[in-house]
């Protein structure tokens, strides 16, 4: 919950939400759960409204059901000040995030924070700050540039270990390139600023349009890399993307496309102002269970978390 800090739980097949944690953090504007379930962080900022404090702690022993008691206190410690941006590994363990030493803005250092014995270790430097990462597996981070209509995008990968830090470069000159590895790293899901979605092949250096308009940042891999599923819009207004959409100036309502990307055969899962009886869902932050029977995903438009059944 952004306003408290606090952690609700509640099982997929029945929606019962119950307070996991107690403890008062204001504001939080990001969290993300690792360690299988074990494991918070938090982004939220000082009272100054300008330095982001990133937060790991250790959430107490989960009790499906449960209501929370006084002693579910979340503990833990703080990475430095002022992380750019981060990213959870594939199996949720570890945590890649980029920040600058000393706050300055002439370069930026990339480490990993491994969420089961915390420990750190740099694996990246860059005198290029504007970047986006993507930890699809632990031999594979990624790192885009960060997007803008009109301006040529580029996309890198590093294997975390090996200390050279090389970066080895994967797509280039696609204008306002967002992107999204699958989770073997062996495709890669990428749109342009006309939202224009396609997959490429990174042994072969070939591309497939699959024929939708989305930003790959709205859609989620499944475990085996061959599907994909997007929240498309139904609409797309002329306007300057991907800018106007992380501005809010464009706001989209989606439904739920399944996409097989070898064969390119592409299925409406739903049309989510159906489903949510009249609400528009713009979703961001796509998620699956392990076992691929529901798609979680948040509303752009107000923040609330949604599900929906796949079986």
């Amino acid at each position: 919950e952004k306003t408290t800090g606090n952690i609700y739980q509640t099982f997929a097949d029945k929606i019962e939400e119950r307070k996991f944690s107690t403890t008062i953090i204001p504001m939080v504007y990001e969290a993300f759960f690792g360690n299988k379930g074990e494991s918070v962080i938090m982004r939220y900022l000082q009272e100054d409204s300008k330095t982001i404090v990133t937060f790991v702690g250790a959430l107490p022993k989960e009790f499906l059901g449960a209501d929370t008691t006084a002693s579910n206190e979340i503990k833990g410690t703080f990475l430095p000040e002022n992380i750019k941006d981060l990213s959870l590994s594939g199996d949720a363990s570890k945590v890649f995030y980029l920040f600058s030493q000393n706050n300055s803005e002439e370069s930026v250092i990339g480490s990993i924070f491994n969420l089961t014995n915390n420990k750190k270790v740099q694996v990246f430097d860059s005198l290029f700050i504007e970047w986006l990462s993507s930890f699809p597996n632990n031999k594979m981070i990624t790192l885009t540039t960060k997007p803008s209509s009109g301006i040529p995008g580029y996309m890198y990968a590093i294997a975390p270990n090996n200390k050279n830090y090389n970066l080895n470069r994967i797509l280039s000159g696609i204008n306002g390139l967002t992107t999204l590895a699958s989770s073997n790293g062996k495709l890669i899901l990428y749109s342009n600023d006309n939202l224009s979605l396609s997959v490429y092949h990174p042994d072969t250096k070939a591309s497939n349009i699959l024929g939708v308009k989305t930003l790959s940042e709205k859609c989620v891999w499944n475990k085996v890399g061959d599907v994909v599923y997007c929240g498309t819009p139904k609409f797309i207004p002329g306007s300057q993307y991907p800018d106007s959409w992380y501005q809010g100036e464009v706001s989209f309502s989606d439904q739920i496309w399944k996409i097989d990307v070898k064969t390119g055969n592409a299925e409406m899962v739903a049309d989510l102002i159906i489903m949510s009886r009249g609400e528009d869902i713009d979703s961001i932050k796509l998620a699956l269970d392990d076992d691929e029977n529901y798609l979680f995903f948040v509303n752009k438009k107000d923040s609330f978390l949604w599900e929906l059944d796949l079986k």
